[in-house]
């Protein structure tokens, strides 16, 4: 297997189950009562849905990098953490199916390139996209705690 192969079948367990770490990505958000979504907690400032948001925000910023579009960021608040009508309880289902669609989306775009892209920088990063998708993964595996914790 490619190493690019490889990473793409890592973020995608991470995603969608199997993961050594414990429950996937989806199988905490699909066990979810939805009246704990939009709780806040007193140890952190987002919350679940917030963070479901974030993990979708990094998934377009990175197919952004991946197609060169060098301006776009994560600068503001809304654009990390969502703050507006997605992360509101009536509209779970919806932030779901749009992380689901940036999931697929970037697979679909990782698909398309070969190893070489590992070693090119970022548009406008210090980094390169080996150190993006690797960071992706433990990013997801790092929210997923943050999920969990929220959750009890």
């Amino acid at each position: 297997m490619r190493a690019l192969e490889l990473i793409i079948d890592n973020l995608d367990t991470v995603f969608r189950g199997d993961a050594w770490h414990g429950p996937s990505v989806m199988e905490i958000i699909n066990s979810l009562p939805l009246e704990k979504v939009s709780q806040v907690q007193n140890f952190s400032s987002q919350t679940i849905a917030q963070h479901i948001y974030h993990l979708a925000a990094w998934r377009k910023f990175t197919i952004e990098k991946l197609n060169d579009n060098i301006h776009y960021s994560l600068e503001t608040e809304e654009d990390n953490w969502g703050n507006n009508e997605m992360t509101k309880p009536e509209n779970f289902n919806e932030l779901i199916e749009y992380l689901k669609k940036q999931h697929f989306a970037l697979i679909a775009e990782l698909e398309k390139y070969d190893d070489d892209i590992l070693e090119k920088n970022v548009p406008g990063e210090y980094y390169n996209f080996y150190k993006l998708l690797n960071g992706l993964i433990q990013h997801d595996t790092y929210h997923l705690g943050m999920i969990w914790v929220l959750w009890q």
